[in-house]
Order: C-alpha cells, then structure tokens, then sequence
C-alpha cells in the first residue's frame, strides 16, 4: 500500500472575556495503531488571535516532552507551513495545541462561525505507509474557561514560550 496523507482538525469551543488574554488550548491522545508522519500545519483565528501553536506531547518517565510542530502569526497569510522537523506521531503520544487570543473588546467572544465570533484551529497534515490515516479527523476540547492543558490530569512541562512567537 502506497503512503496515504490525512489531516488533523485541533481546535475549542469556549469563549474570550473582555479586555483579557487568554489561552484557548486542545489536546488529544493517539489512540490508533499507527506512525504519522506530519509534514505541514495550517492556523486559523480570527481577529484576536495572535499565536496558534501546535505540539506533539510524548510521555517519557512520567513527565510530558513536548515537541514543536509548528507555530504561527494567524493573521499572516493562511496556507499549510510545512514542518521543520523529521518526526513522527505514533500511539500514546498526544497532539495538542494553544491559541493565545488577545481581546481588547468591552464584550464577551465566543467561539463561532461569524467574524464576530472566533475561531482557534490548528490543522495537521501527515502522511502514513503501510496503513489508512487516522478515523479521527477531530481533537476539540470544551476551552475556556472548563478546559486547560494544566487542569488536574492533563499535562505537565508545558513550554514556556507556547504564547510567544519567539
């Protein structure tokens, strides 16, 4: 069987209170028997998004490593970036992604379809051998303000410079 690519939607509901920074973040686990291969990363917000990252997270002695995918200015052109790093993705490791939204409105954003809602999506594209890509094409989560990665249970050694574009 020839090399099948697929794509990956990470993404939130939630909202964005007033006057405030936050973090609207996703993560879900692998739970396919398969090896992806990410090869390209898309972001998409809308106005108040100002980074959107997106990592793969591997568990190694009971501490979370986690592996930059990609990470982009949203409101740069939106098309597939491709990857920097040879990588894989394989069962048990988690993706996960944060878009840090910055309002300066006197009014309460939810997540939603309208340019006067918003939006926090990460797409990734990956390519796999020898198998069909994943079943899953979805990783949302509830967002803000129910859903953090550092909620009791989630994940540890998140990095420090997932809201940076540095």
């Amino acid at each position: 069987m020839p090399k099948l690519a697929g794509v990956l939607l990470l993404g939130t509901a939630g909202y964005i209170r007033p006057l405030s920074v936050e973090h609207m973040e996703t993560a879900c686990t692998i739970d396919e028997d398969k090896v992806l291969h990410p090869f390209a990363f898309r972001t998409h917000t809308h106005q108040l998004g100002k980074v959107v990252a997106g990592y793969r997270v591997r568990l190694e002695n009971g501490r979370n490593e986690w592996t930059l995918l990609g990470k982009k200015n949203p409101q740069d052109p939106q098309m597939f970036y491709p990857i920097e790093k040879n990588l894989t993705v394989r069962q048990g490791d988690q993706l996960a992604a944060r878009c840090t939204m910055e309002s300066h409105l006197y009014t309460t954003t939810f997540i939603g379809a309208t340019n006067k809602d918003e939006m926090c999506n990460f797409y990734l594209m990956y390519w796999v051998e020898q198998s069909e890509p994943l079943s899953k094409k979805y990783c949302f989560t509830s967002g803000p303000p129910n859903y953090y990665w550092n909620n009791p249970g989630n994940l540890n050694n998140i990095p420090d410079g997932a809201s940076s574009l540095n």
